[in-house]
């Protein structure tokens, strides 16, 4: 009995004294580097870990970027049974099939990941900002850290389309390989699937 106190106690006082974890980074340079590697990555408790914005802004992120890497882990799996040939055509009309393009999403190209992390925040009065293609990132400080803010990222769309998007993945996924799949017969009812739900 006495064992099994002191173990209780030690329990107790470990979850006591354990540090809360701190969201954000230590500087500009380390909010926007793990931001970007995590973006490769398609990890969204890291991405989410470097960004500040209003709840439903921060929940579509989550959404997308959870829909991005069941992207990848698709077309990685699809372009290993098929081919890369075969993976390309989803983003072909077959009009013979009765089904258009569709372009999935798709992880940053390494090319562009690398040179995306040679770039350095630059200060901007209160704040620090990176120019992109497409925008300007914007870093700010909050308590002491430093975090994306979630408007300046450039997501944009409905989180039920992703959503969708993200299950039908899923659930097509489980058939790649399997005894009479093709590839093209995949494909073209994955297109039709998505076209049934109205949100693509």
């Amino acid at each position: 009995m006495k064992t099994l106190t002191l173990i209780s106690t030690a329990i107790v006082v470990a979850l006591v004294t354990t540090p809360p974890a701190v969201s954000g980074a230590s500087s500009p340079g380390q909010a926007y580097r793990q931001y970007i590697d995590a973006l490769f990555r398609a990890d969204p408790d890291q991405v989410l870990d470097v960004i500040v914005g209003r709840p439903d802004q921060i929940g579509f992120i989550r959404t997308f970027i959870t829909c991005l890497r069941a992207s990848n882990d698709f077309r990685r799996r699809y372009t290993a049974a098929y081919g890369r040939v075969e993976w390309d055509k989803f983003g072909q009309n077959e009009p013979e099939a009765g089904v258009s393009a569709f372009n999935l999403p798709d992880k940053i190209p390494i090319d562009t990941y690398r040179a995306l992390l040679k770039k350095q925040p630059v200060s901007n009065g209160r704040e620090y900002i990176v120019s992109q293609e497409n925008g300007t990132m914007r870093i700010v400080q909050r308590d002491g850290q430093w975090y994306l803010q979630a408007d300046s990222l450039g997501f944009e769309g409905r989180a039920s389309q992703y959503e969708i998007l993200t299950a039908v993945l899923r659930e097509y996924q489980t058939r790649i390989g399997a005894p009479g799949e093709t590839s093209s017969g995949l494909r073209v009812a994955l297109k039709m699937a998505l076209r049934r739900t109205g949100q693509w």
